[in-house]
């Protein structure tokens, strides 16, 4: 079961929705194409150093 956040923003879930059932197939279409996987891959790698570096601040710390 998945939990879904709480919306705060004041915009009705109905129309979050509705944005989001347009949107989706662009999205969709854009990482599908060569640009959009090199980009995600790009993103992938970023995050994956935030988090070592992440990782690397801890240790030191608890030395």
């Amino acid at each position: 079961m998945s939990r879904r956040k709480k919306n705060t923003t004041g915009i009705p879930d109905f129309e979050i929705d509705s944005l989001a059932r347009a949107l989706l197939p662009a999205i969709q279409a854009y990482f599908e194409t060569e640009e959009g996987q090199r980009e995600f891959a790009a993103w992938q790698a970023e995050r994956q150093q935030r988090q070592l570096n992440k990782k690397l601040n801890k240790e030191k710390e608890s030395r």
